[in-house]
């Protein structure tokens, strides 16, 4: 089952809430505007406004496929059906696991539950906030609950206790089950895919709209979504992003729409975080002194309705300017040793397991017996003389090029060029109007050792 329209439906009915409240709307024409405002600032139509508004709804989301049950699986399905319709009335739910940790906590972040975990001696004890426990209720929470329990389950060894509210009885139920006595008969995430959020699907638009600016910049940084879990005291905290490069890794918390409670708890663990590169981007709304005392620690952003691309930009230049100042620090250059006609430095940098801007730098006046610094290769007397042996006769750039290539230079073609002395004329605006010529028998650029 999936909601029909192709943005959020919880964001939709917050903006379109927001705006009804200003204007106090009470009538179908001003709701109408109402619907019509949020849409236009939304980039949507009033038609898929509408449509999107409560497609998250049990009565209105759509069955996209269906497949046949046997009479196992089925028994399967109704057990984890059972169990996880008791979890729609939860005041708090807990539960422990003996592995799968990663698919559990990449659940919990994925429907956006409110969560708080402890490290014990014996793993990890998650604690859910069970929908009846919330100032804003909403079904689609207690859902929310209910879709990670295949995950759980799907542990060697697992258990849970949950606090159930029966209202028609007024009365706390206690709930708990052991895998030890039902995990032959209860369906977990191995047994079939996981019901809930496409694999591509984000928990907000805003963190959906910053991974596409992020990605569409090409920073040289690789970003990560739900990365691993980070120690936070005796608890675990669970960063939105990663952005990793060379070893190296910056982490983002997106902070959105919370309780007070929450944000307690998300502030207090991101102070106990200790030694991790953290930026943490909260909404305008959730400004305040406990958020700003987490300057010292990591670099708080605000934003009112996309993540700012330029801040993140910057701390990740500087961060990228550090490594390479202690990589070029701890560069030992006599432990260099060049063998073979093509050294480039991309594999030394790969075997140091540093950057390649770390070696650019450590390398720039180093010199050695029988070898030209050319672009990012260090290349032998012997291989720059066969080059500049086979460009006699050839006339065009174009050709020196592919001649270059073909004796295993690749992406420095110009550099070796300019290094043998030869100089481009342009005749036109086609490539293969580029001539060139050898001003000289030597060039200075190609100062090969001796």
């Amino acid at each position: 089952f999936e909601p029909e329209g192709a943005f959020n439906p919880k964001e939709a009915r917050m903006a379109v809430f927001e705006e009804a409240s200003r204007s106090r709307t009470s009538s179908v024409e001003e709701r109408n505007g109402v619907i019509q405002t949020v849409s236009t600032k939304l980039r949507i139509s009033p038609e898929a406004m509408e449509r999107t508004l409560f497609s998250d709804l049990e009565d209105e989301v759509i069955l996209r496929e269906f497949m046949p049950l046997d009479a196992e699986r089925l028994l399967k399905q109704y057990n984890l059906s059972v169990t996880q319709t008791l979890l729609f009335k939860s005041l708090r739910v807990e539960f422990t696991a003996s592995g799968n940790w990663k698919n559990i906590f990449r659940d919990v972040k994925r429907f956006g539950l409110i969560y708080s975990v402890e490290r014990g001696n014996d793993g990890f004890r998650v604690s859910l906030d069970g929908p009846l426990s919330l100032f804003k209720m909403t079904e689609r929470y207690g859902t929310s609950i209910a879709k990670i329990l295949p995950q759980i389950v799907a542990s060697d060894s697992w258990s849970i206790r949950a606090e159930i509210l029966a209202r028609s009885r007024g009365r706390v139920y206690t709930f708990e089950a052991d895998g030890r006595e039902l995990k032959s008969i209860i369906l977990s995430a191995t047994d079939a895919p996981a019901g809930g959020a496409r694999p591509d699907q984000y928990d907000s638009t805003v963190e959906e709209r910053f991974a596409r600016s992020f990605l569409s910049y090409g920073s040289g940084w690789t970003l990560k979504r739900e990365p691993e879990p980070l120690v936070a005291g005796t608890h675990v905290l669970i960063p939105d992003f990663s952005f990793e490069k060379n070893g190296a890794k910056v982490y983002l918390e997106v902070v959105g729409f919370w309780t007070s409670d929450y944000l307690e708890r998300k502030i207090s663990k991101l102070k106990q975080v200790a030694g991790i590169d953290m930026i943490v981007a909260a909404n305008q709304s959730l400004a305040c002194s406990k958020l700003e005392r987490l300057k010292s620690s990591a670099l708080v952003i605000y934003y009112e309705k996309e993540v700012p691309l330029k801040p993140i930009i910057e701390h990740l230049k500087e961060r990228d300017r550090l490594i390479v100042k202690e990589e070029v620090k701890n560069f030992k250059t006599e432990e260099i040793s060049l063998t073979g006609d093509i050294v480039s430095l991309d594999e030394i940098a790969k075997k140091r397991g540093v950057t390649l801007e770390s070696v650019r730098a450590a390398l720039k006046d180093f010199k050695t017996y029988g070898y030209a610094r050319v672009g990012d290769f260090f290349l032998s007397r012997t291989k720059l003389e066969e080059i500049d042996e086979k460009l006699k006769g050839v006339q065009t750039l174009t050709g020196a090029l592919l001649v270059i290539e073909a004796c295993g230079v690749k992406g420095e073609g110009q550099k070796v060029l300019d290094a043998l002395g030869y100089t481009s004329v342009w005749e036109g605006m086609e490539m293969d109007q580029v001539r060139i010529s050898k001003s000289t028998p030597t060039s200075r650029s190609a100062s090969i050792s001796n």
